[in-house]
């Protein structure tokens, strides 16, 4: 009878049991140190700041929403005016070649303000109302707006005009070195360039004019004018004339567009400023340093 094959003890197998749970606990305990040591950090939550669009302020509300604000060059801007049209046939004949940007200011009534009218329209130009304010001494023009007027007969002279120059966008004063000192006659009128949405631009015939202050108090857009390029009593005075009077003012409105970002010069037709502003105007705006032409609208603040 042949004997089986010894069995193996089980006593020793259950002996080493521990030992083989221990190492492989030991083993997996290894592995996740490792793995925890070389797993990158999770980075922190990183709040940010919503972006937020830029603030503008908002335009007074009686700037006409055509009106676009200039961008100032390095050399500055500058913007002419010129006055009294409608009395001179010839000028609106030369201002038809012109084509820079330019504001005209018509005398409402004047014998050819019709065309005037019409050739600022066709060119795109600034058009105003040359308003008739009275002066401190000599004689004024027609229905001038005056010290001794009630508000009623302002407001009803502002309003004659403006259907004398329609399509006008502001107004400024002719004359008026006495109107233009008073604060009461300067808010009648200011009150009514507010309500038709209008500008005022003040030709600063004197220097006691109230027409920035009242302006300021009413939210009324206004500008003033910095030059007055065919000064008859700097050309008076000029040893050179009309030709050297001219220049110098010419100078120095440049130079006022350069130390100040603009400058609002205010001309009148006559045959020798236009003959010499028509070349200046042209030239604006080069390579060569001179200011920007731009309508005097654009500067509206």
């Amino acid at each position: 009878m042949k004997r089986g094959r010894k069995r193996g003890r089980p006593g020793a197998v259950w002996r080493a049991a521990p030992f083989l749970v221990a190492a492989g606990a030991l083993t997996a305990g290894v592995f996740y140190c490792r793995g925890r040591e070389s797993a990158p950090p999770v980075p922190a939550p990183v709040s940010r700041a919503r972006p937020t669009a830029p603030r503008t302020e908002p335009r007074p509300s009686g700037v006409p929403s055509d009106f676009e604000s200039v961008e100032h060059s390095a050399t500055g801007v500058l913007a002419v005016v010129l006055d009294d049209l409608g009395y001179d046939e010839h000028a609106l004949e030369t201002l038809a070649r012109w084509e820079a940007p330019l504001a005209v200011a018509v005398i409402p009534g004047a014998p050819h303000s019709e065309r005037a009218v019409a050739l600022a329209r066709e060119k795109r130009w600034d058009l105003l109302v040359h308003l008739p304010m009275e002066p401190e001494s000599g004689s004024s023009e027609a229905d001038s707006i005056g010290t001794r007027d009630g508000e009623a007969a302002v407001r009803a002279r502002i309003l004659a005009s403006l259907a004398k120059v329609p399509g006008a966008i502001g107004l400024n004063n002719h004359q008026g070195s006495k109107a233009t000192a008073d604060p009461r006659v300067m808010r009648a009128v200011l009150t009514v360039v507010k309500e038709k949405g209008l500008f005022f631009l003040d030709s600063r015939t004197t220097n006691a004019s109230v027409a920035a202050r009242e302006a300021a108090s009413l939210g009324v857009p206004f500008l003033a004018r910095d030059v007055f390029l065919d000064d008859v009593a700097a050309e008076a005075a000029a040893k050179g004339g009309v030709p050297e009077a001219l220049d110098a003012a010419w100078k120095r409105a440049l130079d006022m567009a350069a130390k100040n970002g603009q400058a609002i010069v205010i001309g009148h037709p006559r045959r020798e400023t236009l003959a010499f502003l028509g070349p200046k105007l042209d030239s604006m705006g080069n390579k060569d340093g001179k200011p920007r032409a731009v309508r005097v609208s654009e500067l509206v603040p």
